[in-house]
C-alpha cells in the first residue's frame, strides 16, 4: 500500500537523482577518477531475500554512466561485499576476475574499485563505487579513509533529503486516506488552469460524494467508518487514469483533477468510479451483518471549457470548476443517488454581472 501511495523511492526519484549526482560529483572532487556510480537496492525485493536483491543504477558518470537505470547483482564483486558487510573497501582488479563479468559484458573497463556503502538509518541501501583512480593504478588508503569519513555525510545527507522531501509529501496529505488534501487541491487545481491555457488543452473535475455515509458510522462505528474513507481512497487512486490528482475535499466527498480529458471523457471516468464504487464490498464480517455492505456515490462533472465562463483569473475559475461540478453531484443526488451528472454551462460574464 506505501508503494501505491507513493511514499517509496519511486515519488522521490527525479528529485532524489538530481541530489545523488551532486553528492557522486562531490566524491569525485576529493578522489578523482575515471568512472563512478551511485547504487540502490530495492526496499520491498531485500524483505524477502537480500542476497538476491538488485543494485540498480541512479546516478554515474564516466563509463558508468551509460548504465543508468540497469542492475548488477548484490551478490557478487566489490558492490556486493559493501553491500553485504556495509563496510568500506577497495581492490585492484584481476582482469579474469569473474566477479565483474556484468560490467565486463557491457564494455565496463575496470582496473581498480573503491566502494562505500550508503546507509538509511541502520539498513545498507546502496554503494558508492569509484572506478580507477586518475594517474595511479590504484586508490590509496588515505581516499579510502577519506570515502569512509565522507560515506557517513552521504547517509545523513541523503537521510535529511529524505525526510524533508518526505514532510513536504505528508503536509499535502489527509491523513485518513493517503488522497492529497483540500489546500493542495486549490493550489494544484489553479496551476493545473493555466497549464491548460497554456496548452490550449482541456480540464475537468470529478465531484463525489458517498451516498448515506452517515448509515456506517450509525450501525458500525466511527472507527469502521474511518477504514471505509481509507479504502475508497485507495480505491480511487487505483482506478483513475495515469497522471490524475485525486483529493479529499472534507468527509465523505472526494474530488478528482483531469489534466487533458473533457466533459465527455470525464463523465466516462465518473461513470466507472462510480460502477467501481457500488460493485465494491466495504464493510465486511460485522456481527449484526449477514453480508457485505455496498456503498453508492453520487458525482458531478464539470469541464473548464465546456462548463467554466471563460476569462478572469485562474483562481476565480478554479472556484467556479469546483461550484459547477458540486452542484452537478447534488443534481445526482437529488434525481435519485448513485449515478453521475454533468454540470450546466456558466453564464458569460455579462449575463453574471446582470444577474449580481
Amino acid at each position: 500500500m506505501r508503494h501505491r501511495r507513493g511514499e517509496t523511492l519511486d515519488r522521490l526519484q527525479p528529485k532524489l537523482d538530481s541530489f545523488l549526482r551532486d553528492i557522486l560529483a562531490k566524491a569525485n572532487e576529493f578522489v578523482p577518477s575515471e568512472s563512478g556510480a551511485i547504487l540502490l537496492d530495492d526496499p520491498r525485493a531485500k524483505m524477502f531475500d537480500r542476497e538476491t536483491n538488485r543494485l540498480t543504477v541512479i546516478a554515474a558518470f564516466g563509463e558508468w554512466a551509460g548504465m543508468l537505470g540497469e542492475d548488477l547483482s548484490a551478490a557478487q564483486g566489490l558492490s556486493g561485499e559493501v553491500y553485504a558487510t556495509g563496510q568500506a573497501t577497495r581492490c585492484v582488479v584481476d582482469e579474469e576476475d569473474g566477479s565483474y563479468t556484468e560490467l565486463s559484458a557491457r564494455g565496463i573497463t575496470v582496473r581498480s574499485l573503491l566502494g562505500v556503502p550508503v546507509v538509511l538509518g541502520t539498513s545498507v541501501c546502496g554503494v558508492l563505487l569509484l572506478a580507477n583512480r586518475w594517474g595511479r593504478e590504484s586508490f590509496s588508503q588515505e581516499e579510502h579513509t577519506l570515502i569512509e569519513i565522507f560515506a557517513s555525510y552521504i547517509s545523513s545527507s541523503i537521510q535529511n533529503f529524505l525526510d524533508g522531501l518526505r514532510a513536504r509529501e505528508l503536509a499535502q496529505r489527509d491523513d485518513l486516506t493517503g488522497l492529497h488534501n483540500d489546500r493542495y487541491l486549490h493550489h494544484r487545481l489553479r496551476q493545473e488552469i493555466r497549464r491548460a491555457d497554456r496548452a490550449e488543452a482541456e480540464l475537468s473535475l470529478v465531484f463525489i460524494d458517498l451516498d448515506h455515509f452517515k448509515s456506517i458510522n450509525d450501525r458500525f462505528g466511527h472507527m469502521e467508518g474511518s477504514r471505509t474513507l481509507h479504502l475508497v481512497g485507495i480505491l480511487l487512486e487505483n482506478e483513475v487514469p495515469p497522471d490524475t490528482i485525486c483529493a479529499r475535499y472534507g468527509g465523505d466527498e472526494f474530488v478528482v483533477i483531469l489534466t487533458g480529458i473533457g466533459a465527455d471523457g470525464a463523465a466516462g471516468v465518473a461513470e466507472h468510479l462510480r460502477d467501481k464504487i457500488a460493485t465494491t464490498p466495504f464493510v465486511v464480517d460485522k456481527p449484526d451483518s449477514e453480508m457485505p455492505i455496498y456503498l453508492s456515490a453520487s458525482l458531478g462533472v464539470a469541464s473548464l471549457r465546456e462548463h467554466v465562463a471563460p476569462g478572469g483569473r485562474s483562481t476565480r475559475r478554479a472556484n467556479a470548476l469546483i461550484r459547477l461540478a458540486d452542484t452537478a453531484m447534488y443534481t445526482a443526488k437529488a434525481e435519485g443517488r448513485n449515478r453521475v451528472s454533468l454540470a450546466r454551462p456558466e453564464p458569460p460574464p455579462e449575463l453574471q454581472e446582470e444577474v449580481s
